[in-house]
Parts: C-alpha cells; sequence; structure tokens
C-alpha cells in the first residue's frame, strides 16, 4: 500500500486475487446470450433503430471536451489521466430498457461517454481503436451484485417489451406514488428505490452519474463520477420536466444546448479497503466517507444542436458503448463488467443487421455536425 498524503488517502494496488470467478459464471453467460438475443429480437419488433437489446432511446447526442487537469497527484494520473492535456468526446444520454418508451415511464437514466486520441495498449477487441468509454447510471450502485442475479433481472426486462404501453404507464404511475413513501420506510429499502426511482421526473442534465462498478485506473482500483458543476447545470438538479410529452427528456436538452454550455466534472473514487469496496459485489456503494471522490478533469459542452436524426444516424447507428473499449489501464473489473464484454460484442454484432450500417470507432467528431 502506498502512502498518499497528497490526497489524504492510501489506495490499494491491484491484485488479481481480487477478482474471483463464481464456478456457474460460464453456464450463465451461456444463459444471458440467449436472453440478450431475445431483448435485441423483440426491440427490433417494435423499433426502426439498431437492434441495442438496452439503453435503445437515446435523449441527447452531444459533442464536447475533455480537459484533464494538470500536475494531478501520482495515484491520479494514471492511465489516460497521466498527464494534462485536451481531448474530444461524444456523449450519449439514454434511457436503460431496450425498448423504446413514452419519458413519463419510470426507468433509470443513463450517460455514455467515449473519449478520442487515447493512447496506450488496447483492451482485446479495440486495439485499432484510439478511443475510450466509459458508462455511468444515475444511482451509485448496480442492483445486480452477481452474473446470476443481473441475469435474473435480464430475464424479466427481455418480457417487458411485450407488455403493453398502457400498462407499463400504468406501473409507472404506481411506482411514482410508491416513492413518494419513501420517508416510512427502512434506510436499505429507501436506498433501493431511490436507485430505482429517483428523479424520473426531473431533468436529466442536471444529474450525477455513476460507473458503480469498477475499473482498473493504472496501479489502482476505482469507481467513477460525472458531476454537473457550471451554475447553469447545477439548477436543474431535481427540476421538474414535462413527461407528457413522448420526448420530454430529450427536449429538455436540446432545448438547453439552444443557448447554454454545460460544464461537468470527472471525478475518481480510489479503492483503499477491499472489504469495504468490493470488486465483485458492484450493488455495494463505496463510502465516500472512507474514500472521497476526486476530481480528475473537466467536461465542456458548448451550444448545439444536441439531438437530431442524423446525429442518431451517426451515434445510435454507427457507435457501440462498451467500457471494454479502452486501454489496458482501465480495464474493467468484477463480475457484472465480465459479464458487460460478452453483452456488448454481442450487441455490437447485432445492431448493424438492420441497417447495414457497419459500427466503427471513430477518430473524429467531423461526422458529427
Amino acid at each position: 500500500m502506498q502512502q498518499t498524503a497528497d490526497i489524504g488517502i492510501s489506495p490499494l494496488n491491484y491484485q488479481p486475487t481480487y477478482e474471483v470467478l463464481a464456478d456457474s459464471e460460464t453456464q450463465s453467460r451461456e444463459n444471458l446470450q440467449y436472453t440478450l438475443r431475445k431483448i435485441s429480437e423483440i426491440t427490433a419488433r417494435h423499433s426502426a433503430y439498431s437492434a441495442r437489446s438496452v439503453h435503445i432511446k437515446s435523449h441527447g447526442l452531444i459533442s464536447a471536451e475533455m480537459e484533464i487537469y494538470d500536475n494531478l497527484p501520482a495515484p491520479l494520473a494514471q492511465g489516460m489521466f497521466a498527464k494534462a492535456q485536451t481531448l474530444p468526446l461524444v456523449m450519449r444520454f439514454s434511457t436503460v430498457p431496450g425498448d423504446i418508451l413514452h419519458d413519463k415511464t419510470c426507468t433509470p437514466r443513463s450517460l455514455a461517454i467515449k473519449v478520442l486520441g487515447v493512447n496506450g495498449d488496447r483492451l482485446p477487441g479495440s486495439e485499432k481503436a484510439i478511443t475510450q468509454d466509459f458508462l455511468f447510471v444515475n444511482g451509485a450502485s448496480f442492483l445486480s451484485s452477481s452474473v446470476q442475479v443481473f441475469l435474473s433481472n435480464l430475464k424479466h426486462i427481455a418480457s417487458t417489451p411485450e407488455t403493453s404501453t398502457e400498462f407499463r404507464h400504468f406501473l409507472s404511475q404506481i411506482f411514482r406514488s410508491t416513492a413518494k413513501l419513501v420517508e416510512s420506510l427502512k434506510s436499505g429499502q429507501q436506498t433501493l428505490i431511490r436507485n430505482l426511482h429517483q428523479a424520473q421526473e426531473t431533468n436529466i442534465l442536471g444529474e450525477t452519474y455513476f460507473s458503480q462498478d469498477p475499473i482498473l485506473y493504472g496501479n489502482y482500483m476505482a469507481k467513477i463520477a460525472f458531476v454537473p458543476i457550471s451554475p447553469d447545470l447545477l439548477t436543474l438538479t431535481n427540476k421538474p420536466i414535462d413527461t407528457l410529452a413522448s420526448d420530454g427528456l430529450r427536449k429538455s436538452i436540446v432545448d438547453y444546448f439552444i443557448a447554454h454550455t454545460a460544464v461537468w466534472e470527472l471525478r475518481v473514487q480510489l479503492c483503499t479497503d477491499i472489504k469495504q469496496m468490493p470488486i465483485e459485489d458492484s450493488t455495494v456503494i463505496w463510502s465516500a466517507d472512507v474514500s472521497p471522490y476526486i476530481p480528475i478533469a473537466r467536461i465542456t459542452a458548448k451550444p448545439q444542436i444536441a439531438w437530431s436524426p442524423y446525429r442518431s444516424h451517426v451515434v445510435d447507428e454507427g457507435m457501440m458503448f462498451s467500457p471494454w473499449h479502452g486501454i489496458q489501464s482501465h480495464r474493467p473489473l468484477g463480475s457484472v463488467m465480465r459479464l458487460r464484454k460478452m453483452s456488448y460484442e454481442m450487441s455490437r454484432n447485432l445492431s448493424a443487421a438492420p441497417t447495414g450500417m457497419p459500427v466503427c470507432e471513430p477518430t473524429s467528431l467531423d461526422d458529427l455536425c
């Protein structure tokens, strides 16, 4: 363990023994392939878009720049953050379920970013790329701690698109009413409901997003947070939006970027205690009291057309976002991340089939304009 007075914590060095492959993980991977294929087939029947099995509905497709901070302390100056530089990126705000739902249906909101111009030893499957992807959700923990539980949840999602739209909207209203009872519940139940239904009626730009699952951070292990910091964004936190319109979330993003600049901060939380901050159980929220999130970069998006059919064609149909698109210094860790590798590879192969458009890694953002 390295003593690090600069940041006030002592991060653990990564050890391969921290990752444990469950005996049933191989069988679960095979079951997951079947389930994800079923989700994609159902999605394709309900949508003209490419067959992503999850995160199909984009709300904002935004070009931005990441400014990596200068003179970061050694434990923070790792991987792509080892030196100060400014890199272009594309951001994709989306909805978790695969099918395209009315925005008043309660679902977690997600963010994916693809950073361009990232050099380093590549992860398998992305050897020819110069990109690094990060995936976030507006909840601090992943609700499924293992491959088996994740598979069970996905099987439930697989049947959801067959349910009538009217019934799902009815369930949505129940979820919102239930969330209002949160103060009468025990702490653990409060956390669960907030993770599932928090801020579903508020502006997506004011949310804080979390990687949930750990990644390598050079010599260390970490989780990442994406935090709004500009005053205009902060005024949107918990601000209600009109979800009566089917694309209320998208409209709120497009309207904002007509005249406003948005600034977020990327922050890293380094693992300091493997028992309190486990690698294989993503449901455990790493306590900020044990290891705080520390700023490492600033992301700025200037006024622009934040969503258009053309941008959807370029990004939704032409790009895939995966935590396994990147460099070895930021390799995903744990069972859920191993599971994601297979699922994203399969989704990549399926997504190009309906349109015939190849899925590729961008080298610049010129095509986004």
